[in-house]
């Protein structure tokens, strides 16, 4: 029997961020604006850790980082109204 791998730093960001998120489509959206062509298959590679192009884990971490700050501004705004309320 083998032991399970020890997940990587990157797919715990992506646990993290939960099912039903957009951060590996936005990062392959973000990645074609800039005339970078990938796979969607060679961005989990690089979340896996298989690989480590510069480009694919900045812009992945990026767009993640992105998302926590709108998920904490729209628990924020939702506080400050429910306050006011």
């Amino acid at each position: 029997m083998q032991a399970e791998k020890e997940a990587t730093p990157l797919q715990l960001v992506l646990q993290k961020l939960g099912g039903n998120n957009t951060v590996v489509q936005d990062t392959l959206a973000r990645l074609l604006a800039a005339g970078i062509k990938t796979s969607r298959s060679a961005l989990y590679q690089a979340i896996a850790g298989r690989s480590h192009r510069k480009e694919l884990v900045d812009t992945f971490l990026e767009v993640a980082e992105a998302e926590f700050t709108r998920r904490r501004q729209v628990e924020d705004r939702a506080r400050q109204l429910v306050a006011e309320a």
